[in-house]
This record gives C-alpha cells, sequence and structure tokens, in this order.
C-alpha cells in the first residue's frame, strides 16, 4: 500500500499524532512561561504594553518552537506536515490568547467599566476563559488527531518529533 499523498500527489509525511497528556502538559509548561515573560516585562513598562509582549509570546511560540512542545518532544505542524508559519502558529494559539491579552485591558483601565464595575467584567471574562479552555480539551478529545479548535483554525496538528 502507498503511503498518503495530498490534493497534488505528493507523499505526506508519516507522522504519529502526539498524545493529549502530551499536548496538555506542554501548553501548562508554556502558560506558565508566558506569565512570567508578562510580569517580567511588567517591571519594565504599563500592563497593556507587558500584556501584548506576554500574549505575542504566547502566540508565536508553535512557530519558533516553545519550551513545553521542546521538553515533550512535540511539535505543531500544518496537516500536510510542514512546518507552521508566523501567522499559522497566530492563528493557532488566538483563541487561547485573547482572554488573557482583554483581561489585561480591562485591569489597565483601557476597557469596560471603571472601580467596582470592574469585578463584574474580570469575572466573566475568567468564565469565558476557563470554558474556551474546556472546550478546547474537549475539542481534542473529539476531534480526530486530537486536533482541537485552534488547529482546525490554523489548518495545524501536533505530532511526536
Amino acid at each position: 500500500m502507498l503511503p498518503p499523498t495530498d490534493s497534488q500527489g505528493r507523499f505526506l509525511p508519516n507522522l504519529r499524532t502526539a498524545s493529549i497528556l502530551k499536548r496538555c502538559c506542554a501548553k501548562v509548561i508554556d502558560a506558565i512561561l508566558s506569565g512570567i515573560t508578562t510580569f517580567t516585562f511588567l517591571a519594565l513598562m504599563p500592563l497593556p504594553f507587558a500584556s501584548v509582549i506576554g500574549t505575542s509570546w504566547f502566540c508565536l511560540t508553535d512557530w519558533f518552537g516553545s519550551p513545553g512542545k521542546w521538553l515533550f518532544q512535540i511539535r505543531a505542524v500544518n496537516l500536510d506536515g510542514s512546518p507552521l508559519s508566523p501567522l499559522a502558529s497566530i492563528k493557532r494559539n488566538l483563541i487561547l490568547g485573547l482572554p488573557t491579552f482583554l483581561r489585561a485591558l480591562i485591569t489597565a483601565g483601557l476597557i469596560g467599566a471603571q472601580g467596582e464595575d470592574q469585578k463584574w467584567e474580570r469575572l466573566i471574562l475568567a468564565l469565558v476563559s476557563l470554558s474556551v479552555f474546556f472546550g478546547e480539551l474537549v475539542g481534542m478529545v473529539m476531534q480526530p488527531d486530537n486536533r482541537r479548535w485552534g488547529d482546525t483554525f490554523a489548518r495545524s496538528r501536533v505530532v511526536d518529533r
């Protein structure tokens, strides 16, 4: 039997899908490092700028290789097995990074209510963030090749090295 081919007849690499446990552990490490990056920059600049840097780092990790994925020997690739572009990396992680960025803007008072009403906005955004996280997790369990929503949007998947 011949190996699988793409729409143009080129042979696709035979890549093994990474396990959900490896993916979750790698994402936890990457999220922690993204938070450390943000807090480090908080000492140097205002919150919105530090949040932009931390969120950008988080969204681009699949392009330049994240420490979590390196540690667990996995990588994100396009469906054809080629490396991700910066745009694909952003598309893949945007759904996870956007709530964090919006929370920083609310905390800084750049959007939303001010004062006492701000705590309700933070609570709602925290619930949205949890919903996105669990939605992504359920998507990984239910979709072929353990692809989450971000993978579907970016047309990517995570494989073992």
